[in-house]
C-alpha cells in the first residue's frame, strides 16, 4: 500500500508501504535537507500537520514509535526514519521540489551604486562567503526593507557571488527613493533568494524573442548573458521599448551581445519621440512589424503588469501561442 504525502502544502509525493519519507522523496527528485539518515543529525526535522507516521528514529525495530499530527512530538519528526502510515501533510524548512532550487534568506554585502542613466543605478550586491546559492537566469530576489519587500530582477547571469540590480527611481516612484535611501546609508541588506518561474536554464530548442520596457531589461541582460555561456545557436531577437533615448541605459550592450551570439538582432523602440536609429512608437509594435512565423519563437516579455499584459494580448492575437509567451508579471500579478 502506497499513501499521499503533502509538502509544505504544495507538492504531493506517493510514498510505498514501508519506505521512510525522505527515501521516497529523494528518489522523486525533492531536495529534502538531510545529513546522517539515521535520525540523528536531525537536519530532515519537520512537522507533521495532518496523518501518521511510524518512526524508527536509531534504526532499531525496538525504538518504533507511532506519531499523530497534534502531539507535541509531531513538531519534531525526522523524516528519514519516518515511515507513513496513512496519507500526511508534512512542513519541512528548505525543501525543493524536483526543478526546484534552494531558497535563501541572507544578508548581503552592498558594495557598489553606479548610476546608469537620470533615473536608473545600478546597485551591486555581494553574497556571504562560504554559501553556496544557485539562481537561474531570469529569476528575481526579494529585498528586505523596514518599510517593504520589493522584487528585483537579478541582471546578471548565474555564477559567483555578486548580485546585480537595476533600480528605478523616477520621481513619481516614492517608494523607489526610499530603497534608494536605504541602499545608500546601509553597508548590508537583507534579501531572499531565488523567486520566479519563467527563466533560461538549458538552451531552448527554438529561436528567442525578447520584448522589454524600462528595466524590464534587466532580466533579459541576464537571459542572454546565459545564452552567450550557452554559445546558442539560434536566432535572438530584442525589442527594447522607451519614452525617450535619455530613458535607455547600458546602449553598448546590443552591440557587444551581436559579436557573442551566431544570430542576434536588436531594436530599441522611442514611445515620444523620433530619432535616427529607433523605431518609433510602442516596442511590442516594432516587435510584430518583424514577427514573420507567430508559431515559432518563443518570447519572455520584461516591464510593468500593463506593459506585459498588453503585449501577451497583441501577440495572442497575431497568432502567437499563449504557452510560448512568458513573464513573471503572469505568476504575481495573474488576471482576475
Amino acid at each position: 500500500m502506497a499513501h499521499r504525502v503533502l509538502i509544505n502544502g504544495r507538492h504531493a509525493l506517493i510514498c510505498p508501504d514501508g519506505v521512510p519519507i525522505l527515501s521516497a522523496g529523494r528518489e522523486a527528485g525533492f531536495g529534502f535537507p538531510h545529513a546522517c539518515r539515521n535520525g540523528v543529525c536531525e537536519r530532515c526535522q519537520g512537522r507533521l500537520g495532518a496523518g501518521s507516521v511510524r518512526h524508527t528514529r536509531g534504526g532499531g525495530a525496538h525504538e518504533d514509535t507511532i506519531i499523530h499530527a497534534g502531539e507535541p512530538r509531531a513538531d519534531r519528526v525526522l523524516y528519514c526514519v519516518a515511515i507513513p502510515i496513512s496519507d500526511c501533510e508534512i512542513d519541512v524548512p528548505e525543501i525543493t521540489a524536483p526543478g526546484e532550487l534552494p531558497v535563501h534568506r541572507l544578508q548581503c554585502q552592498i558594495v557598489q551604486r553606479e548610476p546608469l542613466n537620470h533615473d536608473v543605478t545600478r546597485v551591486w550586491l555581494r553574497l556571504p562567503a562560504g554559501k553556496a546559492v544557485r539562481w537561474h537566469a531570469g529569476q528575481y530576489l526579494i529585498l528586505e526593507l523596514e518599510h517593504g519587500s520589493y522584487p528585483f530582477s537579478i541582471a546578471n547571469a548565474p555564477g559567483g557571488r555578486d548580485l546585480e540590480l537595476h533600480v528605478r527611481h523616477a520621481t513619481d516612484n516614492s517608494a523607489a527613493h526610499a530603497i534608494m535611501a536605504d541602499l545608500s546609508e546601509r553597508a548590508t541588506v537583507a534579501v531572499t533568494l531565488p523567486d520566479g518561474q519563467r527563466f533560461i536554464d538549458g538552451a531552448p530548442d527554438r529561436p528567442l524573442w525578447f520584448i522589454c520596457g524600462s528595466t524590464g531589461f534587466a532580466p533579459v541582460k541576464a537571459m542572454i548573458e546565459r545564452l552567450i555561456e550557452l554559445d546558442y545557436p539560434l536566432p535572438v531577437r530584442l525589442f527594447w521599448g522607451a519614452r525617450t533615448e535619455d530613458d535607455l541605459y547600458l546602449p553598448d550592450l546590443p552591440a557587444r551581445w551581436s559579436a557573442q551570439l551566431r544570430d542576434f538582432h536588436a531594436v530599441t523602440a522611442l514611445s515620444d519621440m523620433s530619432k535616427p536609429g529607433h523605431a518609433v512608437g510602442l516596442v511590442h509594435e516594432a516587435a510584430l512589424e518583424a514577427l514573420a512565423e507567430p508559431r515559432e519563437p518563443l518570447f519572455y516579455v520584461g516591464g510593468s503588469p500593463a506593459m506585459a499584459w498588453a503585449v501577451f494580448d497583441a501577440l495572442v492575437e497575431e497568432g502567437v501561442p499563449a504557452e510560448n509567451i512568458h513573464s513573471d508579471v503572469f505568476d504575481y500579478a495573474p488576471r482576475e
